[in-house]
């Protein structure tokens, strides 16, 4: 029947609906991000690429097929023959080259540094976007936060100019105080339109990264007061970050460079086999011949490369130092900011707020029992306002520090499926 075809369809479609509805978390975002962020799909790609590259590295070269004719006549009656001079051979052989057991490994191992370097270079690909998403995810979260506690106020601030308006008409206030009271209402909203600004940009931000789930409604902010990695443990750990991993694969795959370079000073040699067929009244012949290279002049070819490398592997050692020393610094940074902002925030949700709260009540409640000034009720309903919106704008930098402090090294990534 119809309606028994119209409830399975509603019922069908139950789950789905309440799952678009469900709240998005930091955790699901970032999760979400990583799995989809075409910066991690590019260096997915290149690991992916330099991994098979380790395959072939190392192995002997392929073998060269030979073809030719030895000792052809080019004048007198056996001009162009190859059958009727002795000495003239139509050959086929194989020559194989054998690079320097030691190149080779050395080849091989380079080439896994190189996948090495392209699996830092991923994490920390992954750690950046982490710490994007996450940041936007903060952002919205706060600033809709300030938008709604500043939409508890905004009924209050309409009462206040339309009795301001009504004791105009009524001849028991001035028309000056009824301006005063519209005129705070407009700042009040002028206020308002710029949370909302920037809980729509925020929320662009993250559909950057999420697309349609940036629209989801955000669950609860994550606990700020405690990171999930001790002071003490990231800066002891500050060799396994992001940033500073690259350093330690680039360094390792320098070292190699150096390596092969001071192996080229080692001869390589080559094997060729071949039959040679020659004219009908001579034997045919089977030659075996070796070659060696003669690595002489290294003062002027080799010893240069490894002076190169050499200098190559400094420059490298010296760029991870400035890295470490900045990177430490930085972290000690946005702990101290961390930790400030976290009293800050304290003080605001413990003492500032709770007070603005009441002496906004209190003057509006005066004002309207006739007790108290319409001026002194204004003025407390704006400072309640800035104290809302200065109270996000430090939890939001408490919270960037908080990601920046979370996201630094892979522990507290999500493992892509």
């Amino acid at each position: 029947m119809p309606w028994h075809r119209s409830l399975l369809s509603l019922i069908c479609a139950l789950p789905l609906t309440t799952h678009a509805a469900e709240p998005l978390s930091l955790e699901e975002a970032v999760g979400r991000a990583l799995q989809s962020a075409p910066q991690v799909s590019a260096r997915t790609a290149n690991l992916e690429a330099m991994q098979s590259l380790s395959t072939a590295a190392g192995r002997l070269p392929d073998p060269e097929l030979v073809i030719g004719v030895d000792n052809l006549p080019v004048t007198g009656p056996d001009a162009y023959s190859t059958t009727r001079d002795f000495m003239t051979m139509r050959k086929v052989g194989v020559m194989q080259a054998f690079p320097a057991a030691t190149k080779r490994k050395l080849q091989s191992e380079r080439a896994a540094a190189e996948a090495d370097v392209a699996q830092a270079e991923l994490l920390e690909s992954r750690l950046a976007v982490a710490r994007d998403v996450a940041q936007a995810w903060i952002r919205r979260a706060t600033a809709e936060a300030s938008l709604n506690e500043l939409r508890t106020l905004e009924s209050d601030l309409e009462s206040q100019a339309s009795a301001a308006r009504g004791a105009v008409a009524a001849g028991r206030s001035s028309t000056a105080e009824a301006l005063a009271a519209q005129a705070a209402a407009a700042q009040f909203h002028a206020r308002l339109l710029r949370v909302q600004s920037e809980v729509r940009q925020a929320t662009f931000e993250l559909a950057r990264w999420l697309d349609a789930d940036a629209d989801r409604p955000l669950a609860a902010m994550p606990a700020l007061d405690e990171l999930p990695t001790p002071p003490a443990a990231l800066l002891a750990s500050v060799h396994e970050h992001g940033s500073l991993l690259t350093f330690e694969s680039q360094i390792a795959a320098a070292r190699l460079d150096v390596d092969l370079a001071k192996a080229q000073r080692r001869p390589d040699w080559s094997a060729e086999l071949a039959f040679a067929k020659r004219g009908p009244e001579f034997s045919d012949m089977v030659s075996l011949e070796f070659r060696v290279g003669l690595p002489l002049f290294t003062k002027y070819r080799q010893d240069p490369q490894v002076s190169a490398r050499h200098a190559e592997l400094r420059q490298l050692e010296a760029e991870r130092e400035a890295e470490l020393r900045m990177h430490t610094a930085e972290i000690h940074q946005m702990l101290t900011q961390w930790e400030e902002l976290g009293e800050r925030v304290r003080q605001y949700e413990q003492e500032l707020l709770p007070l603005a709260h009441e002496r906004s009540r209190a003057a509006l409640g005066s004002y309207r029992a006739g007790r108290g000034e319409l001026r002194l009720a204004l003025e407390a309903y704006e400072q309640e306002s800035e104290f809302i919106i200065e109270h996000a704008e430090l939890l939001n930098e408490r919270g960037l520090a908080w990601v920046f402090l979370r996201y630094l090294g892979r522990e507290h990534l999500h493992e892509q499926k």
